[in-house]
């Protein structure tokens, strides 16, 4: 079951990235020469008009943009997401794009400008949308906050959360060092029934479930004073203890049980260098090297004295080099660039006795090309041409050795009437990155399922025809509405191997159509400066499955929507979230597996003492959270006789959290 941990390293010791990020200019210099991407600029009262104490909290302010993060698998061309930090992307494979803007304080943010329908950044587009912020230059300080939840998995305790940034500026160096500490525990309970194919009672009974997490973690990054250049080091290392212990009773002498217990360290040294010439040409050269280290122990009790043990050990490392340089007063505004990526992952696993080893190994080469047209006054063309050829080593010795080579276009139309709408219009084709776990067997020993490593596994691809529309109407309306449609290749969905065995494998082609909404709607009219903001997700796919013919994808989840409503005044904040049910649906080989929730309220009310001091609560589930798992069993695969139906509710208490936000 999925019991949302109050944070999951939340801030992540208000990171490194937030300093790497800073500089002393307040200009963006890519617009100099730009001026054909229209841009909301949010400066001075503007910028206060935004509330917020982080620039996370101001961005999600912003009418119409939804905030996309990218996933952070390997290399740094597919990090990030729609919001960049003075033109560039955070050199971080450690942390989220959230994490780094919760991270960002509000007293360093020099102005923020918002680009709706096309932007000058190469490094992220793949993004119609885009916000870029400029950093003043910290000053000599600290800031720190303190976490408690009121509510806990035990009464006798609390779990807490504490985190301090310290910036420490001189004449020719500026340094920051952060400091995190996470001690989090969450409960959840469950009612259970297990049916058979004619609906008779097998079994029921409890469940209990217990988590613990605690993390820590420490940077320091040092920046030299340079003039046109911004050289940025960065060091950091965490740690991650987490412990699950699950508990079923059913009646019998002898309980379900599952403890579980995994501990994860990551290092991680990055060097950014970027220089702007007297042109505005801008070159930069990003050095990235991380090392992971995990481990997991399960025991599992089913019914017995004697446990069913699992073992597994996994390293992982990524070198990183990535060179851009765009030539923004040229002709055509040409961009050129290149990734080279190393990664190694070693696992050593042990199943109840079965020892499996893999050793995964890729070198990857990613260069692109791109230039902007200006058709007409309204009309932009970009284009752009990525490349990519990856040696990909997978097995026990390295048996299997693939070489894979793709190329990956993009072209976007974009027009801007200088009005309150515009349009996008995108195509593109794109080649998703390997989930290296996928190599590596695993379990879930809470559902009862094992997946075995594919070692001839290949990445799904997908061509994409989308169109984006921003609407602002009635001066307090903003409407961001985006449709798209993909042609998908070598999908990943669960198939069976030889030997009966689970395992992810490239099954195929699949259709998908999607598209978003975010409504942001002012008003002030009725309460004095708040909004109330809908973010809706829609999806559906059709895949011809070998077993049962046409149906969606794997994890296809068909609507998703939140609504928020908040109020945001001089000196205090306060707001209300509702986030409506969703269904996911996952087709193993002998399992229909359904997920559903019901609806969710969360609040929370920030006040500020002094300038420096501020408290904010904030209230989880308060409606108490609902989740419902849902396993349709089958004989041998889903073609067979339908066999029974395990159902678990859970259920999570509200949880209460205090809050006290400072700085020195």
């Amino acid at each position: 079951m999925k019991v949302p941990a109050y944070s999951v390293i939340t801030l992540l010791g208000l990171c490194a990235n937030t300093f790497s990020n800073a500089t002393v200019a307040v200009t963006d210099a890519h617009t100099t020469h730009k001026q054909q991407f229209a841009a909301t600029h949010y400066e001075n009262e503007t910028l206060d008009a935004l509330y917020g104490q982080n620039a996370l909290d101001k961005i999600n302010q912003l009418p119409g943009f939804t905030l996309t993060q990218s996933n952070n698998q390997r290399g740094l061309s597919a990090a990030g997401g729609n919001v960049l930090i003075n033109g560039a992307n955070a050199a971080s494979k450690s942390e989220s794009l959230t994490d780094i803007l919760r991270q960002l304080s509000s007293d360093q943010i020099a102005a923020i400008h918002l680009y709706s329908a096309g932007h000058p950044f190469s490094t992220a587009s793949q993004f119609n949308q885009l916000v870029n912020i400029i950093t003043h230059t910290p000053k000599l300080g600290a800031h720190w906050q303190a976490r408690s939840k009121l509510t806990s998995a035990y009464d006798d305790y609390r779990p807490s959360e504490l985190a301090t940034q310290i910036s420490l500026p001189g004449e020719r160096w500026q340094h920051q060092l952060n400091m995190h500490y996470q001690d989090d525990r969450s409960q959840s309970t469950s009612v259970f029934q297990e049916v058979d194919a004619l609906g008779r009672m097998v079994e029921q009974g409890h469940e209990t479930l217990f988590e613990k997490r605690n993390g820590r973690l420490l940077s320091i990054t040092s920046q030299p004073k340079l003039v046109d250049n911004r050289l940025t080091f960065s060091a950091k290392a965490i740690l991650d203890d987490f412990q699950l212990s699950q508990n079923r009773e059913n009646g019998m002498p002898l309980l379900w049980q599952l403890n579980e217990s995994e501990s994860h360290a990551e290092y991680e040294m990055s060097m950014d260098w970027q220089k702007t010439s007297n042109n505005d040409s801008l070159f930069q050269l990003v050095v990235l090297h991380n090392r992971k280290h995990s481990d997991i122990n399960s025991d599992h009790f089913e019914h017995s004295l004697i446990s069913v043990p699992y073992q597994q050990h996994k390293t992982q490392q990524e070198q990183v080099v990535q060179f851009n340089t765009s030539l923004p007063s040229r002709t055509y505004s040409p961009e050129l660039g290149i990734e080279i990526s190393r990664n190694l992952l070693k696992a050593a696993t042990d199943s109840d006795g079965d020892f499996e080893h893999a050793h995964v190994s890729e070198i990857r080469y990613q260069p692109y090309a791109a230039m902007t047209t200006q058709l007409t006054a309204q009309w932009q063309l970009y284009t752009r041409l990525n490349a990519e050829h990856t040696v990909l080593k997978s097995g026990d010795r390295q048996s299997n050795r693939t070489q894979l080579g793709f190329i990956k276009p993009l072209i976007r139309f974009s027009y801007d009437p200088h009005s309150h709408w515009g349009l996008t219009i995108t195509a593109q084709h794109q080649v998703a990155q390997l989930d290296f776990d996928d190599f590596v067997q695993s379990q879930d020993a809470e559902f009862n399922r094992t997946q075995s490593g594919n070692l001839s596994l290949k990445p799904s691809q997908y061509s994409e025809l989308a169109t984006e529309f921003n609407f602002h109407l009635f001066e307090s309306l903003f409407l961001n509405i985006n449709v798209y449609h993909q042609w998908q290749k070598d999908v990943h969905e669960f198939i069976q191997r030889p030997n009966g065995d689970a395992m992810i494998g490239n099954a195929g082609n699949a259709q998908k159509l999607g598209g978003s909404l975010s409504a942001t709607w002012d008003t002030a009219t009725w309460l004095s400066d708040s909004q109330l903001t809908l973010n809706y997700d829609f999806a559906s796919a059709r895949y011809q499955d070998p077993l049962t013919g046409q149906r969606p994808i794997d994890g296809l989840v068909p609507h998703d929507a939140t609504i928020e409503f908040r109020q945001d005044r001089q000196y205090y904040s306060w707001g209300i979230d509702v986030y409506l049910p969703f269904t996911e649906t996952n087709y193993f080989v002998d399992e229909l597996y359904v997920e559903e929730d019901n609806v969710e309220f969360s609040a929370f009310m920030e006040y500020q003492f002094t300038h420096t001091l501020r408290v904010r609560t904030s209230i989880a589930t308060i409606n108490t959270a609902k989740y419902s798992y849902i396993q349709h069993f089958y004989d041998t695969d889903r073609r067979g006789a339908y066999t029974g139906t395990l159902r678990f509710d859970e259920r999570i208490d509200p949880v209460v959290t205090l809050s006290i936000l400072g700085q020195l």
